[in-house]
């Protein structure tokens, strides 16, 4: 299998391929910028094949940078590539380890490659659309939320200052009425979406037995998790959560 590390970047994307351990070897090579698009991906399979190289063959690994990785993971993941989204952390950490000096897209995609040859890194599959929708609904519910607060906050301090702020105060209170309006939408998209989905309101009547939670803690967790999809135990929920405890000593010193 040959390895293909991509630099994303919000508009383009750099390639580097690199033979995988044990497979014939031939010269590494680099792609120059395509455009992160679907168009762009099919241009970079064609670079691939040109080098003897079919989607199958192919070891796609990617840091998951914002939202700009989603096109090209998906659209590579439907062609038959092989696909491994990596937190950009791993990366940063092995480019130190290789002593990697300099920064650049092409050397980046390179290092990338270096990653994948190495490391050998897991497959993504990609996450149920039910379950994306979810979280994007989840996670605007919170910034809605976050924002509503804000402005209340703002409309109490306006509301006790020593002059009236009139034309302000009926703003900040039209912005509040809006939030509540939109949140409320969310909730019943939500609601609407997990009620026509078998599997999210199978989980969601599951994660409602369990003393404490309510609507919207549950799905806001089978958003978070792609509905524990991958999570076979207690122990890998709780690693994924960030909350498992790590031992840190060092001769006689712990933390």
């Amino acid at each position: 299998m040959v390895v293909v590390g991509i630099d994303i970047g919000k508009d383009v994307l750099f390639a580097h391929l690199r033979a995988a351990e044990g497979s014939p070897a031939f010269t590494p090579c680099a792609l120059p910028s395509v455009e992160n698009t679907v168009a762009g991906c099919a241009h970079l399979l064609q670079w691939a094949a040109s080098h003897g190289n079919p989607p199958s063959d192919l070891l796609v690994v990617m840091e998951a940078t914002g939202v700009y990785w989603e096109t090209c993971a998906l659209t590579l993941h439907q062609a038959g590539c092989h696909v491994s989204v990596i937190n950009p952390a791993q990366i940063k950490l092995f480019a130190r380890s290789v002593l990697r000096r300099g920064k650049t897209d092409t050397m980046d995609a390179e290092i990338i490659a270096r990653y994948g040859v190495v490391m050998q890194p897991s497959v993504w599959e990609p996450p149920l659309a039910s379950v994306e929708e979810l979280k994007v609904l989840v996670r605007e519910r919170g910034t809605l939320l976050e924002t509503l607060t804000q402005e209340r906050n703002r409309l109490h301090a306006l509301q006790h200052k020593a002059r009236n702020m009139t034309t302000v105060v009926a703003l900040v209170q039209q912005r509040i009425d809006l939030l509540k309006e939109q949140i409320t939408a969310l909730d019943h998209a939500t609601h609407t979406l997990v009620s026509m989905n078998k599997g999210l309101s199978e989980s969601l009547n599951l994660l409602l037995t369990v003393p404490g939670y309510g609507f919207v803690t549950a799905v806001s967790v089978l958003a978070e998790t792609q509905s524990f999809r991958g999570l076979q135990s207690g122990r890998q929920l709780s690693a994924y959560a960030g909350i498992a405890p790590a031992p840190n000593q060092s001769g006689s010193m712990t933390g």
